[in-house]
C-alpha cells in the first residue's frame, strides 16, 4: 500500500503543479496585458483638458497648422498640441473629446477585469504554494492533503471531474503543529480546506493569527488560554513557520501579519482560502531559521 499511495501522490501532484502552472502563467500574461491597457488609458484627462483648452482659445487657431501651443488653465505652463490640419479648431477639439471617451470607457472595462484575474492569479498562487509544501509522501495523510487539493480545483471548475466521486476530505484535519518557546501550541493549515477550518472553526478571539504578508502561504494560529500573553519570542517563532510555510521560504526575510482571528473575515463568494483582514501588526519572519523537525508536536485540534 506504502509504494501505490507513494506513486499515486507523485502522479497527482505532478498532474496538479502542471495544470497550476499552465493556468498561472497565462493569468500572469493577461493581468499583465490589462496593466498595461490601463496604463495607455491613464491619458484619457489628457485629451480631455487639451479640447478645452483649444476651445477656449479658438482664436488662435490658424488653417492648415498642424500643431498649437497655448497656456494651461492652471499653471500657465504652456502645453503643445498636435493638430489635423484638415480640420478647423472645433472639430480637432471634438477629436480629442472623442478620444478622451474612449480611453475612459476602456478604463472603465478594464478595471474589474483586471481586479477579477489578481484575484484568481491570487487565488492560484496560494493553491500553489500548498502544493510546493507537500514534497514527499510520508503517509496517508499526504495522499488525503493532495486529495483535498485535487477535489477543490474540481469544485472551483479548473480541473474535470465529478466532486462527488472524489476521496471524502478528513473530517479531523491533519495540520501541521509546533510548540512555541513557552509552550503555546501553532497550528499551520496545509491546504485552502484546512485554511478555512483553522481560520473560521478552530481559532478563538484568544488566539492569534498569522499571514505571510501580500505573499501565498499558510493561515499560522498561535493558540493561547485566556489571559495569556505571548512574549517576543512567542511572536517570532510562529512568525518565522509562518514565512516558511509560504512561497517565500527561500527568503532571508519575509514581512508576516498577525492579527485577533476576529479581525479576520471571509468576503462574500471568495473562494476557499480567502480571507481580508484588519488591525494587523507587521513583524518580520526569518524562514531559513526553522528546522521543520523541531518543536512538531502531534496535532490534537479538532
Amino acid at each position: 500500500t506504502y509504494h501505490l499511495n507513494c506513486q499515486t501522490f507523485t502522479q497527482i501532484r505532478h498532474q496538479l503543479y502542471q495544470k497550476l502552472g499552465n493556468l498561472i502563467r497565462k493569468l500572469r500574461s493577461k493581468v499583465e496585458d490589462f496593466q498595461q491597457r490601463l496604463q495607455r488609458s491613464e491619458n484619457a484627462d489628457q485629451f480631455r483638458q487639451r479640447a478645452d483648452l483649444l476651445m477656449a482659445y479658438l482664436h488662435e487657431w490658424k488653417p492648415g497648422l498642424t500643431i498649437i501651443t497655448l497656456a494651461d488653465f492652471e499653471t500657465g505652463q504652456p502645453v503643445t498640441i498636435s493638430l489635423d490640419p484638415t480640420k478647423n479648431a472645433v472639430q480637432n477639439a471634438q477629436s480629442l473629446y472623442k478620444r478622451h471617451q474612449k480611453l475612459k470607457r476602456s478604463r472603465q472595462a478594464i478595471e474589474p477585469l483586471l481586479a477579477k484575474s489578481r484575484d484568481e492569479l491570487n487565488y492560484l498562487e496560494h493553491v500553489e504554494a500548498a502544493i510546493a509544501q507537500q514534497e514527499t509522501y510520508h503517509s496517508a495523510n499526504d495522499l488525503a492533503l493532495l486529495n483535498e487539493i485535487k477535489m477543490e480545483l474540481i469544485e472551483q471548475g479548473y480541473l474535470d471531474g465529478d466532486p462527488a466521486r472524489q476521496p471524502k476530505r478528513e473530517s479531523r484535519p491533519s495540520f501541521h503543529c509546533y510548540e512555541s518557546p513557552n509552550g503555546f501550541e501553532i497550528l499551520i493549515g496545509r491546504n485552502n480546506h484546512q485554511n478555512d477550518h483553522l481560520t473560521f472553526r478552530v481559532a478563538t478571539d484568544y488566539d492569534l493569527w498569522f499571514h505571510t504578508q501580500e505573499i501565498p502561504g499558510s493561515h499560522v494560529l498561535l493558540r493561547l488560554p485566556p489571559g495569556a500573553v505571548p512574549d517576543e519570542a512567542d511572536l517570532q517563532v510562529t512568525a518565522n513557520l509562518c514565512a516558511y510555510y509560504s512561497r517565500a521560504r527561500q527568503s532571508e526575510q519575509v514581512p508576516v501579519i498577525y492579527t485577533n482571528p476576529k479581525r479576520v473575515f471571509k468576503p462574500k463568494g471568495a473562494r476557499p482560502g480567502m480571507v481580508v483582514y484588519t488591525h494587523e501588526t507587521v513583524i518580520w519572519g526569518k524562514p531559513q531559521a526553522v528546522d521543520p523537525l523541531q518543536g512538531q508536536m502531534s496535532p490534537d485540534a479538532e
